[in-house]
């Protein structure tokens, strides 16, 4: 689970890793509170800690 900082930034799990034909890494998000809300990102941006930052997934 990461949290897009920032403003609209919203908490987002990634249910996919993919990469492309020149072999970048993207994940394939999904946003917590929407599940029909989805986004494409290079791995190294959300990897970025300008951008996003880990949260622990939530306790059932």
């Amino acid at each position: 689970m990461f949290r897009k900082l920032g403003p609209g930034g919203g908490i987002w799990q990634v249910i996919a890793i993919r990469k492309d034909g020149l072999g970048t890494q993207h994940a394939q998000l999904q946003r917590s509170d929407d599940h029909k809300t989805l986004k494409t990102l290079a791995v190294s941006t959300l990897l970025d800690p300008t951008q996003f930052e880990t949260v622990a997934e939530p306790q059932d």
